[in-house]
This record gives C-alpha cells, sequence and structure tokens, in this order.
C-alpha cells in the first residue's frame, strides 16, 4: 500500500508540474508590461493611418462692415456682406509619405522593444527556475546526510557506552546534525522565495517545476544581426534619417488655399473670394533641424557597433563561465567525490571494527558534505550563465 500511495503521489505531483516552456507561454499571455506594449502596438498602427490623412479643412462663417448704430442692418454700403469659406492646406512634395514611413519605423521599434522584453522574461524565468530546481537537489542532498551523521550519532554513542568513546564526540555529532537544519531551513526559504519572484513575473501559481538537469560542455552560436535589440538600433537610425528628409521636404512650404463665398443685399451682385497662402523659408530652420536629425542617426548607427561587440562579448564570457563551471563540476563528481566517499566508508567500517574515535568520520562526513554542495553551486554558476543565454538568442551545439 505504502509503494500504491508513493507511486500515487508522484503521479500527482508530475501532472501539476509545469515545463519551462509551459512557465514562459504562460507569462507571455500574462504578464502586464508585455500586454501594455502590445497595446502600444495598438495605438501605433492608428498613428499610420493619421500620417497618410491631410490636415482637416477650416470652415469660416461671419459677416463685415458691421455698423454698431444699426447692427442688424446691411444694405448701407456695398461691402456689406455674409460670408462662407474654406481654408484647406495641400501638402507640397513627399511629406505625407516619408510621415507614413517614420509611422511605420515607430511601429517596428515598439513591436521589437516588445521582442526585447519577451526574451528577457524568458531569461529570467529560466534563471529563477533552474535556481529553484538546484536548491531543491542541494535540499534533497542535505537530507540524504542527515542518515549519515545519525549513524555517526549513534556509532558514537555505542563507543561511548564501552568506554571507547567521550561525551564530546556524541556533542559534536549533534552539531554538525543541527547545521545541517539551519542550512535545510535557509534552503527552504530561499526556495519560496524564488517561486513567489516567479509568480510575480509570471502571474501564475506554479508549486512544482519540470526539467532535466543535464549539463553538457557547450559552443554558443549568435546571429547579431537578427537580435531584437539590434535590428531596433539599425531602425531607429534609419527614423532620423527619414526625419532628416521630412525637415529637407519641409523647406517646399505646403500651400493653404482659401475660397470664401460672400452674400450682400438684393441691390449688389454676390461674388467670391480665392487666395493662396504659401509660407516663406527664409530662415532656414528646416535645414538646422535636418542636420540635427542626421547626426542623430549617425550617433545611433556609432553605438550600433558597440552593442553589437558588446553582445559578442557577453555570450563568449556567458560560454567560458558555463564551460568553467561544467568542468569544476565533473572533476568533483568523477574524481573528488568518490574519494571522499571511499575514506568515509574506511573511516566508519574501522570505528565499527577497532573503536577509533568517531571525530574523523564526522569531519571527513562535512568536507564531503562541502564538496557535494560545491558540486551543486557549480551546477547553479552552469545554469546561472546558461539562462542569461536564453536573452541572446543563442545557439547551442
Amino acid at each position: 500500500m505504502k509503494k500504491i500511495a508513493c507511486l500515487l503521489s508522484f503521479a500527482i505531483s508530475s501532472s501539476l508540474a509545469m515545463s519551462l516552456d509551459e512557465i514562459v507561454d504562460n507569462a507571455l499571455k500574462n504578464n502586464q508590461d508585455i500586454n501594455s506594449i502590445e497595446k502600444s502596438i495598438e495605438i501605433a498602427n492608428e498613428n499610420i493611418v493619421l500620417a497618410k490623412q491631410w490636415k482637416n479643412p477650416i470652415l469660416t462663417i461671419g459677416a463685415n462692415d458691421i455698423h454698431f448704430d444699426e447692427p442688424l442692418s446691411r444694405d448701407k454700403e456695398p461691402m456689406q456682406a455674409q460670408y462662407i469659406g474654406i481654408s484647406q492646406i495641400i501638402p507640397i512634395g513627399k511629406k505625407i509619405e516619408i510621415k507614413e514611413i517614420i509611422a511605420k519605423k515607430d511601429k517596428e521599434i515598439i513591436s521589437l522593444s516588445l521582442e526585447d522584453k519577451k526574451l528577457k522574461l524568458k531569461s529570467k524565468i529560466y534563471e529563477f527556475s533552474y535556481n529553484i530546481l538546484i536548491l531543491e537537489k542541494k535540499l534533497k542532498l542535505l537530507t540524504s546526510y542527515e542518515k549519515n551523521i545519525k549513524k555517526i550519532e549513534k556509532l558514537s554513542a555505542s563507543l561511548y557506552g564501552y568506554g571507547k568513546s567521550n561525551q564530546n564526540e556524541i556533542l559534536s555529532a549533534k552539531i554538525a546534525y543541527s547545521k545541517i537544519q539551519i542550512k535545510k531551513q535557509n534552503l527552504k526559504n530561499m526556495i519560496k522565495n524564488l517561486y513567489l519572484n516567479l509568480e510575480q513575473i509570471t502571474y501564475s501559481k506554479i508549486n512544482l517545476i519540470k526539467a532535466p538537469i543535464d549539463i553538457k560542455e557547450l559552443v554558443l552560436n549568435m546571429d547579431i544581426k537578427i537580435h531584437p535589440k539590434i535590428k531596433m538600433q539599425k531602425i531607429q537610425s534609419s527614423k532620423f534619417l527619414n526625419i532628416a528628409r521630412l525637415e529637407k521636404e519641409n523647406e517646399k512650404s505646403d500651400i493653404k488655399v482659401n475660397i470664401a463665398y460672400f452674400n450682400r443685399d438684393s441691390k449688389y451682385k454676390d461674388y467670391a473670394n480665392i487666395s493662396v497662402n504659401i509660407p516663406l523659408s527664409i530662415y532656414k530652420t528646416e535645414k538646422v533641424k535636418a542636420l540635427k536629425a542626421k547626426l542623430k542617426a549617425n550617433e545611433i548607427s556609432t553605438k550600433l557597433e558597440d552593442l553589437e561587440n558588446d553582445f559578442k562579448t557577453k555570450v563568449l564570457v556567458l560560454q567560458n563561465n558555463i564551460n568553467n563551471a561544467y568542468s569544476n563540476y565533473i572533476l568533483i563528481q568523477k574524481t573528488i567525490l568518490p574519494l571522499k566517499r571511499k575514506m568515509q566508508k574506511n573511516i566508519e567500517n574501522y570505528n565499527s571494527l577497532t573503536g577509533l574515535k568517531p571525530q574523523a568520520a564526522i569531519q571527513n562526513l562535512n568536507e564531503l558534505i562541502s564538496f557535494e554542495i560545491n558540486s551543486i553551486n557549480q551546477l547553479k554558476k552552469y545554469y546561472s550563465n546558461y539562462s542569461k543565454t536564453k536573452y541572446y538568442m543563442t545557439k547551442v551545439r
């Protein structure tokens, strides 16, 4: 029955466990920052529509030559009239076309910032999740070593009964056991907090994470050109070049056309007015603005090269950190721990057979635990750096 209960418990836990892909998918659906940027994309779509529109015409209604002594009388002189007019600004050149291009660039920038945000979120989820898995692994390790310490404590008490040990050795075993309890409690607290941090960014309750802890030496490849942050910089530079084009086009002033119809007293004929307003670009402010926009585009292009180099360097550093942690982990697991376990077994056998002091067993066990924890710390370093690579869209081989 006990085995059946354990199997049922494992099956239920497995069904509740979420994979990293599932956690990421849920987070992308529920994260408010991402939803907010998606709304901004909708606004950008409307801005594209607006960029293609002309300015609204202006309707004018009025009356002229009003006499204060007889304000309602409209037959005193020929120039008295009631009129209705309309004014429309007519864009000249390619201003509308360029404004639409700029609006589309703005939308692309927002879309790429969304992709960049998603990559950062994914990286953070991987980091929190692997930290949880590795701390849980460390917790299981400490739980397994509790039994070893209890075994040494029992041996010490047995030897003490035969006068072959002293009370301090029993107390040392008890202290070692208490130290394990403190470490376990700290680990449980860290795990709880990490789950809370994970829930904060995913907006979902997560009780169990399902992911393999399987490490290997890595070679990271990254296509710098397709990263959203790199593409965003390029589009921003292009946007400012288009702003410069727009300022140059603004030297060709838009024309304002005015048409008005004047209605007069029946003694006089009605008439119409037509006029055209053309602003004169004599102070050349558009040239200055165009130059500023070009300088901004050049500034962004220069920063783009720095950003690409920064990305390349960071990926190489992550690769070095990953492989260094891997080498240390393998060295501890394959060489140091087997030797320390053999030493521990030998010491415990000698103590049981010859009545030697158990202090050596406690000291070696503490060293063994220390190396086990160090190996798990190497795992933590490995996956902490591996999680960061998720932001850089690296390919592994």
